[in-house]
Formats: structure tokens, sequence, C-alpha cells
């Protein structure tokens, strides 16, 4: 039993020390990172955040919107749902372009915070 055990905890400890060394950027809290922005370099910082995800969330609207144009180009293809479809893209659409723009104002807004403290 000994023979068996010693191996398989030497294995088990070499796979652990693997995920371990694993290399994980840490997150930023956002939300906090606006409360107690105070410097022109953290206002600039959260202004490229919300560049990033503004971008992040119009590649998604313009996405959405090929493949809105698809479901128009050939509606034959998706039968009875193409209603559905539609209607999701366009919400879709819809809902991505107002959390971009929501995002670049708020970008804007730390851009102008941050000019104000130079």
């Amino acid at each position: 039993m000994k023979v068996i055990l010693i191996p398989a905890l030497a294995l088990a400890a070499l796979l652990n020390a693997g995920c371990a060394s694993k290399t994980e950027r840490p997150t930023q809290d956002w939300p906090l990172a606006a409360q107690k922005a105070e410097t022109a370099a953290d206002h600039e910082q959260l202004a490229k955040h919300y560049d990033e995800i503004a971008q992040t969330f119009q590649a998604s609207a313009d996405e959405e919107r090929r493949m809105l144009t698809e479901y128009q180009r050939r509606p034959y293809r998706y039968g009875k749902r193409i209603k559905d479809l539609r209607a999701r893209s366009t919400a879709l659409v819809r809902d991505a372009e107002a959390a971009a723009k929501d995002n670049r104002e708020m970008a804007d807004f730390h851009r102008q915070m941050a000019s104000e403290l130079h």
C-alpha cells in the first residue's frame, strides 16, 4: 500500500505545483478605483478603461448588426424563428450601442477630470 501511495502523492504534488505556477493578471476593482481617483493619472487610466469597454460593446453591436443583415437577406433559412431572431438582434444592437455610448461618455468625463487636475 505504501508503495502505491508515495508515487501517487508525488504525482499529485507535481500536478498541483503546475497549476499554482500560472500567473494570473490581477483584476482591477474599477468601481473602487473610480471612487478613489484623485490624480490626473488615475482619471486617465479610468478613461482608457471605459474606452476599451466602449470598443468591446461597439464590436458586439457591429457583429450583431452583421447577423441581422444576414437574417434579413435570407429569411427563408430561419423559418418561423425569423421574427424572434430579428427582434433579438435589433434589441442587442440597440443595447450594445447604448452601452458603448454610456462608456464613451464616462471616458470623456474622466478625461475632463484629468485635464482639470493638470
